[in-house]
């Protein structure tokens, strides 16, 4: 603020002019010379920026990692396993209006992710294990194929904002964050959302700079359709992501503007200025964002499939307040109020490597530093922000929510980070080693945290190759910040901010090809259906899901049909307005116990604290077949206990209950 301090992180190693810098050697001047790359003029040092055909090989580079990393890995967890065996089903029975997740409508979650992966799946070979359409690679090319245009469109749009050096790099940024990188080989809705708000945004953008006013309406028809297809993919998360903090834009944008120039003794007269001119904006908000016309088009990209499902499923619409609404009332199961620092490590962590530039990314609109950037960087500030208080005011909180704020961070990054390599000449050399080597100590603790943490996690996979390749993924991650820092003292700028972005990239890429198949496997599903298989029982019994939500690896690699005990999310709409969560548990333990007193037989497939708890209201006639092993070592909650009703007694039942009469 033009009335306070605007030190950053880049005075630290570059006092600002009016600081006196008194050099007790050469080696401590200001390397300044044409091996350095520095350019001066107007008394202005910076350094030469990175070429254009740099950053084209590191995309070529990154295409071909991207599909490396297709299909190496993990396989699919059990909730990337919901998109892929929701769209293998749709292949299989053609219904592409209701999608169905193993024998019940899935309705809980938008269908665009399934529909995508259904639709590539068409153009790809089935999988050679079952023979059936939708493999792991196909489940997961369009979160990649999102991602990657997600990167796109923040260079463009940065392009738009900022100088073209600086246009790359946030390109480069965003290529190299853990947290888009993460996503990018996650089938989940996360990567689509995060495209089509990071489009959003951009067109919004684009239509406050045009030059005339058709070219305005034509970003703005973009908008709408962007808008409308972010809430096809994870519905209603694009309102709050990116309709919240563009509304608060078009009202604040010029007070914010006003509080950076005039500094905290202006905040007052500002506030007094924004709430006189919020009608007069409301109302230009109708005519120069064509509310009356674009609402119309957003709607029409999810409305007509809402209407389709309802028709047929006459208690959608009560599911969706309860998901939707019910979820920011704060009557969710899992709600809880309070934790507003949750986010905050998230943020840090989803922004890795550039960590340790958000705080001074956060506060870019209002340093004089960055002054030259100050309306793109406002816009970023509230595309950030805004979605930041919001998810952290909410009382149902997941890591993943604040996905959509990344490119927005990345655009508050791009000219700060640009200051920090190419504008900041070093002209105290002790200082700066110090200071680089307090930094170097920092961030050195994340990796040996990373290692000792991962051991703990998983006790069981942490064997033989896999604390090798830890101890690699330390040295690649430690190597690759000690090339930055002693490049950047040493003024080899392009070297340094290249290698931190490569660390990040090449730690991720390795853990992910070489650790992530050991410690993301799938065989705890495929040891149920081994065992179901080996059971003595008949081979016509049907298998239900009696606990949580089903693991569909069971159906979807194993080829072993699965069933619910009912439809959850008809139970929970019809249901929850009059009933506790205690109550609907004992309906559900009624149809349990309906099924085991049947004449059919059936096996259930229960986690050993639900099945224990059964067994302590009831003794209905089963019998205990056995267990799988799950989670730590000693602690048997969270295993699988199967059991059929088929040649039980009802004495049996409470006899085989406890994990030591149960075959492992």
């Amino acid at each position: 603020m033009a009335g306070s301090s605007s030190l950053t992180h880049s005075d630290l190693l570059c006092p600002s002019p009016g600081v006196r810098v008194r050099f007790s050697s050469n080696k401590e001047r200001p390397l300044q010379n044409e091996r350095d790359g520095i350019l001066t003029g107007g008394g202005v040092a910076s350094f030469r920026p990175v070429p254009t055909s740099v950053y084209a090989a590191c995309v070529a580079i990154g295409l071909a990692v991207a599909g490396l990393l297709l299909v190496r890995g993990p396989h699919l967890g059990d909730h990337e396993v919901i998109v892929a065996q929701t769209a293998r089903q749709i292949l299989q029975d053609g219904n592409w209006v209701i999608p169905r997740y193993l024998d019940t409508p899935f309705l809980v979650k938008s269908p665009l992710p399934a529909w995508l992966v259904a639709g590539v799946s068409i153009f790809f070979g089935k999988d050679p294990a079952t023979g059936l359409p939708v493999t792991d690679l196909t489940a997961r090319l369009p979160s990649m194929l999102a991602m990657i245009l997600t990167v796109f469109v923040v260079h463009r749009l940065a392009r738009s904002m900022y100088p073209r050096p600086i246009a790359h790099l946030a390109g480069y940024v965003a290529a190299t964050s853990l947290g888009l990188l993460l996503f990018a080989v996650n089938a989940t809705a996360e990567a689509l959302l995060v495209l089509f708000c990071t489009w959003a945004f951009a067109e919004f953008w684009w239509s406050r700079q045009a030059a005339d006013a058709g070219r305005a309406r034509f970003h703005m028809l973009r908008f709408y359709l962007a808008l409308g297809l972010a809430m096809l993919a994870k519905g209603p998360m694009p309102m709050p992501m990116v309709a919240l903090p563009i509304a608060f834009w078009w009202w604040a944008d010029r007070g914010l503007r006003l509080v950076a120039l005039g500094g905290p003794r202006s905040i007052g007269r500002v506030v007094r200025f924004s709430a006189a001119d919020f009608l007069p904006r409301l109302r230009r908000a109708v005519t120069d964002l064509g509310l009356w016309w674009g609402v119309p088009v957003f709607l029409l990209m999810f409305l007509p499939w809402m209407i389709a499902v309802a028709r047929q499923e006459p208690y959608a619409w009560r599911l969706w307040e309860y998901e939707f609404l019910d979820r920011a009332r704060g009557k969710y199961p899992g709600c809880h109020w309070g934790e507003l620092h949750y986010y905050i490590p998230i943020l840090f962590g989803l922004m890795l490597p550039w960590a340790l530039s958000v705080p001074e990314a956060l506060a870019a609109p209002f340093l004089r530093a960055h002054v030259a950037y100050r309306k793109p960087l406002v816009y970023a500030w509230c595309w950030v922000v805004i979605p930041f208080l919001w998810a952290s005011a909410m009382s149902f909180k997941k890591s993943y929510y604040i996905l959509p704020v990344l490119p927005g961070c990345v655009l508050l990054l791009a000219p700060v980070l640009h200051r920090f390599f190419f504008e900041t000449v070093i002209r105290d050399r002790r200082r700066a080693v110090f200071a680089v080597a307090g930094i170097l100590l920092v961030v050195g603790l994340i990796p040996g945290v990373g290692y000792f943490t991962l051991g703990r996690m998983y006790p069981e996979e942490w064997h033989g190759t896999i604390p090798v390749i830890g101890v690699v993924l330390c040295v690649l991650a430690l190597g690759g910040l000690g090339l930055a820092a002693w490049s950047f003292v040493n003024a080899r700028r392009q070297v340094s901010f290249f290698a931190v972005g490569a660390s990040g990239f090449a730690t991720f890429a390795t853990a992910w090809c070489l650790m992530g198949p050991a410690l993301g496997n799938y065989d705890d599903p495929l040891e149920l259906v081994e065992k179901l298989r080996q059971a003595p029982v008949s081979k016509e019994a049907d298998l239900y899901w009696a606990s949580n939500r089903p693991d569909g690896r069971v159906l979807f690699y194993a080829g072993q049909p699965l069933k619910q005990v009912l439809d959850p999310y008809k139970l929970i709409a019809e249901h929850h307005e009059k009933a506790s969560g205690d109550d609907l548990r004992m309906m559900v333990a009624l149809d349990i116990i309906a099924l085991l007193k049947g004449r059919v037989p059936v096996c259930l497939v229960m986690q050993r604290e639900d099945f224990e708890l059964l067994t302590s209201y009831f003794n209905p006639p089963a019998r205990a077949l056995f267990s799988v092993d799950r989670g730590a070592i000693g602690e048997d909650e969270d295993d699988w206990v199967v059991f059929t009703n088929e040649g039980a007694h009802a004495a049996s039942f409470a006899e085989t209950v406890h994990g030591a009469d149960l075959p492992g």
